[in-house]
């Protein structure tokens, strides 16, 4: 049987549209801790960053159409406020490789830090239910915002987060 995942990622999508309200983390909880490398072997650990850097979390994957259509957008975030706000990106590994991610990056000039979620457990730990999903994380590793898509909402809370 053959998968589909451009229907795939829009019934994750559909499906995180309409369970967010009961399944994601709350806004005003603490982050999850991500202790992890990325596919070009940073390290990253969350508590490292806490007190120091907010967070822009996003998770996506190579075969979800929209999550490529943000990435010029998360792009642009990183140029603008790297030095503010540390942005990293979660490929949720489902259905996906490490090679497909660099890739698309190669192609497209893309810079941004990947951790690539093999087991799932990151994806888990967040209660992602769909892609693209971001997590807005301030300095104290507080969840401040949560969205599927990207906005100006989004956008606006970028920008005041990068002012802390």
């Amino acid at each position: 049987m053959e998968i589909n995942m451009k229907k795939l990622g829009a019934t994750l999508l559909i499906v995180g549209l309409t369970y967010s309200s009961t399944t994601l983390a709350k806004v005003g909880d603490m982050a999850p801790n991500i202790n992890a490398t990325t596919i070009n072997g940073q390290a990253i650990n969350f508590s490292e960053l806490k007190g120091k850097k907010p967070i822009y979390l996003k998770f996506w994957a190579t075969w979800c159409s929209y999550c490529k259509a943000e990435m010029p957008h998360l792009q642009r975030i990183q140029e603008e406020y790297g030095d503010e706000i540390e942005v990293l990106t979660v490929n949720v590994g489902l259905n996906d490789s490490v090679e497909n991610v660099q890739a698309l990056f190669k192609e497209e000039g893309y810079t941004l830090p990947v951790i690539f979620d093999k087991k799932g457990d990151i994806t888990a730990e967040y209660q992602v239910v769909g892609t693209p999903f971001q997590v807005l994380i301030n300095k104290q590793g507080e969840v401040v915002y949560e969205t599927f898509l990207a906005t100006d909402e989004l956008s606006n809370r970028l920008a005041a987060l990068a002012q802390e």
